[in-house]
């Protein structure tokens, strides 16, 4: 998907129509790590047989012949098929399936998201709608509604999936929500925790772009952030918060993970960080 150059910030579409539109357009196509054109393979039910064998044996690249071609073809498996969920049922009752045949959702449902990897990645919540709305249920044969049909939209984040993007059918702004973990004991050990929802940042923005900081290594520092837009004012969004949209332009500090947030009313820009993206009490 292409970038546009907003506020002097190079950042992906999310909210806007184009950007519903494109979003997960990444998923159509070979995964490499350079740019092609070549669609995903749709697998036959003997292939899907395979690639769950081959998985499970997890082939070495450094065996012998025979052991290097069934880790190819493992390879291929993983970067070349679609192993998207497809819709059951019929119109107004609509369902989810995955590539292995497992019912994911039942047929109760007037549309439902289906942009994910069923097999190897599959998330807890889903979009769903009734024809009127939008909601998030759990996955299984009997899922749980998490929110109420209140969204005109919601659209997963792309890359971690803990993060919904979600508009609300009353002022039509935007807002995110993420999957949070609440323990069940107080035990200091072995903790069960059951997976809910929580208001990242309510439905104030018009628009939700992605950026990201350029890290080096991204299992210590965070890299993605996002620009929220209201008029022609913008903020920033991270997993863990939001900065208040009132600013002309930021400048973001890969190496710490930090911004300048600039009004051109004022002197001096506001400093903030990934974890502290309102900026208040930051040092």
């Amino acid at each position: 998907m292409e970038s546009v150059n907003l506020f002097g910030r190079d950042v992906i579409p999310i909210t806007t129509m184009q950007g519903q539109r494109n979003y997960y357009d990444h998923m159509n196509y070979w995964r490499s790590c350079v740019h092609n054109t070549n669609l995903r393979i749709l697998p036959t039910e003997e292939e899907v047989g395979e690639y769950l064998n081959l998985k499970e044996e997890k082939p070495s690249m450094f065996g012998h012949l025979a052991e290097r071609k069934r880790y190819n073809k493992l390879q291929a498996y993983e970067n070349n098929y679609d192993w998207r969920p497809y819709k059951s049922g019929e119109v107004h009752s609509i369902g989810l399936v995955s590539p292995t045949g497992e019912q994911l959702l039942p047929n109760n449902f007037e549309d439902i998201f289906i942009q994910f990897d069923a097999i190897n990645d599959k998330p807890n919540f889903v979009p769903v709608s009734n024809g009127e709305g939008w909601a998030l249920v759990s996955l299984g044969p009997s899922p749980v509604l998490m929110t109420e049909f209140c969204y005109t939209a919601i659209i997963p984040e792309r890359w971690e999936r803990r993060m919904f993007f979600v508009q609300d059918n009353k002022t039509m702004k935007w807002g995110v929500l993420s999957i949070a973990y609440q323990p069940t004991n107080k035990a200091l050990h072995n903790k069960n925790h059951l997976l809910t929802l929580e208001t990242v940042m309510p439905c104030i923005a018009d628009e939700i772009y992605e950026d990201e900081f350029m890290v080096e290594d991204l299992e210590e520092m965070p890299s993605l952030f996002f620009m929220t837009r209201v008029g022609n004012k913008i903020g920033i969004l991270t997993a863990v918060g939001y900065s208040e949209i009132i600013y002309d332009r930021y400048e973001a500090n890969n190496e710490e993970c930090s911004f300048r947030l600039i009004r051109n009313d004022r002197i001096r820009a506001r400093r903030a960080d990934w974890w502290q993206p309102d900026g208040k009490h930051f040092s």
